[in-house]
């Protein structure tokens, strides 16, 4: 009887991710867990948070609010102690915790939960982005140097929790749909961070063919980069190749289509399986949150597999790689800078700070153009051992936009030193040096993508 596992009263897969602590009331009031006085209990004691979160918002001032900001608030109330429950093994256990403790103290730990999973969001952007794939695809780059940034400056934790403010165009593989706030984004980053680890063991230059050979628009589309470099990977083991060879040959489609046209979907399912397996052993990847993805993307592939193996069209699945016919330019528009009074008060801010990290916050939420950046960087607010901590901040992208402002020598490894260069200049070629051969050349080869520079 102990190796029983034991049976759960309340499914975790019954409840809303979205608005996980009323599912959980549902569930339990509909499978008669809580009593009539409880729940009573409940609904005063959210009227009393309710009340407490009004006049936070308020400032102390008024009591009442518009019906819609009541409405908000009380479900960003629900949402903080939502969080807290799911820290919980399992929903009788969250429901034990609703039974026992006061809904104010469910919703301060929750609180904390939730600025936890903010600091470490923040983090998971900034190592995005110093390790990002280099790639033309537009919703890729604009997600990661802007659209997430936009969540963070807009989050309000304590007033609209629930809330998702950011603008994210590039879809993840299995991306979780049904999370929302702070635990969207968090998910979605974690995510992305993985996909970009898989998608570093390929060159930039591979994965560009690749994508080529699927559209030559591809940098315009809506595409998950990391599906389509794992699809031809699975396609290359199973066509008895390295996993590190990304290219598929009309001939490996031709083999693959003589081999697998005639096994029925469980024998399929099981090569499919074989052959995740296999990626992670040649790729090296032994951390389990990034197997699973991977073993998860694989086998959302077999219902498609199967169809072009019997329609004979394996070229729609597995890709080609398709050559530049000339290297590519990335035009380049500056954004919008500031007034020079606006500029000053933010010089003067970033100044003040007597943290490098909270004058990298300031830049990320107030600097939108790489003129406006250089010309803090050529201020008199950032010190010498703060422009290291200020680079690693920044992506790839503004990185080889810094470059192009640089003396040739950044872009051009063989160029002599210039005795004129400025400190941000001289600091940027020593932080440049100082990063890991294959993002340095990565970082070198987008830097010489772009073609025009306009303020």
């Amino acid at each position: 009887m102990n190796n029983l596992e034991r049976q759960h009263l309340i499914k975790r897969e019954s409840l809303n991710e979205a608005e996980y602590f009323l599912s959980i009331l549902q569930e339990a009031s509909r499978l008669k867990l809580l009593t009539d006085s409880k729940l009573e209990s409940i609904q005063l004691q959210s009227i009393e948070l309710l009340a407490g979160q009004t006049e936070l918002y308020t400032g102390g001032e008024s009591s009442s609010v518009k019906t819609e900001t009541a409405q908000s608030i009380m479900q960003s109330i629900f949402y903080n102690i939502g969080v807290y429950l799911k820290s919980f093994p399992d929903p009788d256990m969250s429901l034990e915790a609703i039974k026992q403790k006061p809904l104010l103290e469910l919703h301060r730990h929750g609180r904390k939960l939730v600025e936890k999973q903010i600091k470490s969001a923040v983090e998971l952007l900034g190592a995005i982005r110093n390790d990002s794939i280099v790639t033309d695809n537009c919703a890729y780059n604009d997600t990661i140097e802007n659209g997430i940034s936009v969540f963070f400056s807009a989050y309000n934790a304590d007033f609209a929790a629930h809330d998702t403010p950011a603008s994210i165009d590039y879809p993840l593989s299995n991306d979780k749909m049904d999370l929302a706030g702070i635990e969207y984004i968090y998910n979605y980053l974690q995510k992305l961070f993985l996909e970009n680890r898989f998608c570093k063991n390929f060159t930039g230059h591979d994965i560009h063919c690749l994508l080529r050979g699927y559209d030559d628009r591809y940098q315009d589309l809506l595409i998950n980069i990391f599906g389509i470099v794992l699809t031809n990977v699975v396609g290359s083991v199973l066509a008895g190749k390295s996993a590190v060879q990304l290219n598929i040959e009309p001939i490996d489609r031709e083999y693959l289509q003589q081999k697998l046209a005639n096994l029925s979907k469980e024998k399929l399912d099981t090569r499919l399986q074989e052959a995740s397996t296999q990626v992670c052993k040649e790729l090296g990847i032994s951390d389990e949150p990034l197997h699973e993805h991977v073993a998860a993307t694989v086998m959302s592939l077999s219902a498609g597999f199967k169809r072009a193996l019997e329609n004979d069209r394996l070229e729609s699945m597995f890709i080609s790689f398709k050559e530049n016919l000339s290297q590519p330019l990335i035009l380049f528009e500056d954004g919008v800078q500031m007034n020079d009074e606006l500029f000053r008060n933010i010089t003067d801010e970033i100044r003040e700070c007597r943290y490098v990290s909270d004058k990298i916050v300031i830049i990320q939420r107030e600097i939108h153009s790489i003129t406006d950046l250089i010309d803090l960087l050529e201020g008199y607010s950032i010190f010498d051992d703060e422009y290291a901590e200020i680079f690693q901040s920044l992506g790839d992208m503004e990185l080889a936009l810094l470059m192009k402002k640089s003396p040739a020598y950044m872009t051009d490894p063989d160029f002599l030193f210039e005795e004129d260069e400025k400190e941000w200049q001289s600091m940027l070629s020593c932080f440049f040096n100082d990063l890991d051969s294959t993002r340095r050349e990565s970082i070198r080869e987008l830097a010489g993508k772009i073609g025009i520079v306009t303020s």
